[in-house]
């Protein structure tokens, strides 16, 4: 089986060099993280558009920065070791593992042990979600932030603290994606008073420090630089975004870190709301609410869609809420299909996590009102 991947990946690979697919963001990416190993600047703009031009478009006249923390940096560290070529076809077969592993673990944390119908269908609607379909065709790095938070959850089901705080430093390279479910984590941690996710979390960030000081000792001052020009007057589809492009002014970005009062109310529920539930509830109001996003981040939804489709095979099997959901689902993958077929402003697509959240509350009601008719002896 692994001489057969290894054979199937090089065939991917070799083919997909030539073609125009996982490009844009990656070459931001690549060309930061090739920067960094050759110990120079990451965040320099000039350096960073004669990286591009060399590699890969040489009438490209405008550079993007990249805003993420450095730990992106570490983390692209052996993509960058690589031509860039062979580093996109090689990140686009990475990334597309990355969504497949991300929710076979979610299958496995959400759905029905044992069935195989529940685990298809949650694939299919991965394989067909526009956030998904956009995010690996321009190479972004969102899966890394998934995938951190699908393993935690894995492991934090089987007791396994210290790996889960481990692979939590995945999601620092788009923190404002977890601003929610992080805290959440660690302080369920504590709760728990299992410190060695914490010390797991720590060793993570311990090592990528380490990385970065040993091949840029200057990258503390090579990051603030880029923060001086910080991408606040950006139109991004979240809540702050909307407002601020109607003109509320930048300072309505920083309104969702109100939605941080969820998370002490949550951690007194733990009896009551299990960590993977709270987990996909702290994801639809974070998604819609953080202060940057792209509606390719809207990729994060797998997890509190896993949720749905257990429910959709679990308490709702025998109603007819179950259709009025799934009616729901295919509405909203319709309807955001062509709004991606018809490019329209990326800022307009700040309906997708409300629509999601919902779906996830309808079925929520249903699930409830099943399980109090159960109590009082009333059939459905």
């Amino acid at each position: 089986m692994l001489l057969a991947a290894s054979l199937g990946g090089v065939l991917f690979v070799r083919r997909v060099v030539s073609l125009p697919i996982g490009v844009s963001d990656f070459n931001a990416y690549w060309s930061a993280a090739r920067l960094f190993w050759e110990g120079r600047n990451p965040c320099d703009l000039a350096a960073l558009l004669a990286m591009e031009r060399a590699h890969f478009d040489p009438d490209r006249q405008v550079v993007m920065p990249t805003w993420n923390p450095p730990t992106m940096w570490v983390f692209m560290l052996p993509l960058a070791w690589l031509p860039a070529q062979i580093a996109r076809a090689v990140w686009l077969l990475f990334n597309i593992l990355l969504v497949l592993v991300s929710c076979v673990l979610l299958g496995a944390v959400y759905l029905p042990p044992r069935r195989l119908g529940p685990l298809l269908t949650y694939l299919l609607l991965a394989a067909f979600f526009p956030p998904v379909l956009l995010a690996v065709l321009v190479g972004q790095i969102t899966f890394l932030v998934l995938f951190g938070v699908a393993v935690a959850l894995f492991l934090i089901r089987r007791e396994g603290w210290f790996w889960a705080g481990a692979v939590l430093i995945l999601t620092s390279v788009k923190p404002h994606l977890v601003l929610l479910v992080g805290p959440y984590l660690m302080g369920y941690a504590a709760l728990r008073h299992k410190w060695t996710g914490w010390l797991g979390l720590a060793a993570a960030g311990a090592a990528c420090l380490g990385v970065l000081f040993i091949l840029r000792p200057g990258w503390l001052s090579d990051f603030g630089g880029v923060l001086n020009d910080p991408p606040a007057d950006w139109a991004t589809p979240t809540l702050g975004g909307i407002l601020n492009l109607y003109g509320a002014g930048a300072w309505v970005r920083y309104v969702g870190i109100a939605g941080l009062l969820f998370v002490p109310i949550l951690l007194r529920w733990v009896e009551q709301v299990p960590v993977e539930r709270a987990v996909a509830l702290l994801t639809l109001i974070t998604l819609p609410t953080t202060f940057f996003g792209w509606s390719y981040d809207h990729s994060l939804l797998l997890v509190p869609i896993a949720q749905i489709v257990s429910w959709l095979f679990g308490p709702l099997q025998a109603v007819g809420a179950r259709w009025a959901v799934m009616g729901a689902i295919i509405l909203v993958l319709i309807v955001n299909l062509v709004q991606r077929a018809m490019e329209t402003n990326d800022v307009y697509y700040f309906w997708v996590p409300l629509a999601w959240g919902g779906i996830y509350a309808l079925s929520w009601w249903a699930v409830r009102r099943i399980g109090d008719s159960r109590v009082s002896g009333v059939m459905i």
